[in-house]
């Protein structure tokens, strides 16, 4: 499995719960699920430390922390080089879909939707009474979705592509969680979570609006000011599975 050398230190898992998971699956690494994606999503948080980021941790032979060399491979014990492959799999999908490159991306476009949203309303007063959305095509040009009349869709997708970093962030959005599904589903194919919806280059248009994901996900100001996001990760996390699970055909379940 290649690494991309760029995710950089990517999970601090915390104790007990990922080296119950990892203990457990000593004997029999088929035994490791995309359940092990949970425990990792709950209990773990961004590297901060480069120092922490250059060392793998461990302690009397138990996983503690799962960290990148500069060369960007997993930094592991060796009593777990065996499992490396299935341990890369479930911290790199983890990170890139639930954790960091794909809400990064999001929280990037946040900051332009809302300045963008603004002006919208002023020039469309009746935009907030309207049932829309907007996602990004194939071209990786933003669209306009939803019932808006041909005039307004031209105004709200003028004001949308306008703004070279929305559309910069919202082609990282697209390609990060693309890769992440492929990442999650393993050379098996399969997954029992995000990557078990079968979502794609063609059909993702119809399947994630930006709109409804910002709507469900805004954080409040104390949460900003606590987690630096505009987004809330956790409702966040929550829509794009309920956005998954009504457009969504679980094409790759286990």
């Amino acid at each position: 499995m290649k690494i991309n050398s760029g995710v950089g230190a990517l999970i601090n898992a915390r104790n007990t719960a990922i080296d119950k998971t990892l203990q457990n699956t000593s004997q029999s690494p088929e035994k490791i699920t995309e359940q092990d994606q949970q425990i990792i999503l709950k209990n773990s948080s961004p590297i901060n430390s480069e120092a922490e980021a250059l060392r793998g941790k461990s302690d009397n032979g138990k996983l503690v922390t799962l960290t990148y060399t500069r060369s960007g491979r997993l930094d592991l014990p060796k009593r777990y080089e065996e499992h490396r492959e299935l341990i890369e799999r479930v911290a790199n999908s983890t990170s890139k879909l639930y954790l960091h490159d794909t809400p990064a991306a999001a929280d990037r476009m946040a900051e332009q939707y809302e300045s963008i949203l603004a002006s919208l309303r002023e020039e469309i007063p009746q935009l907030d009474h309207l049932s829309w959305g907007f996602s990004i095509d194939t071209s990786g040009k933003l669209i306009a979705t939803g019932h808006l009349n041909q005039t307004q869709k031209e105004i709200v997708e003028e004001a949308l592509n306008s703004n070279e970093k929305l559309v910069n962030a919202a082609q990282d959005f697209k390609s990060h969680f693309l890769e992440g599904l492929q990442i999650e589903r393993g050379s098996a194919g399969t997954s029992q979570y995000w990557g078990k919806y079968d979502v794609n280059e063609e059909n993702f248009t119809d399947i994630i609006d930006f709109k409804e994901m910002f709507e469900q996900s805004w954080s409040s100001e104390e949460h900003r000011e606590t987690h630096g996001y505009l987004i809330n990760k956790w409702e966040w996390t929550a829509n794009i599975a309920d956005q998954l699970r009504a457009r969504a055909e679980p094409k790759f379940a286990k």
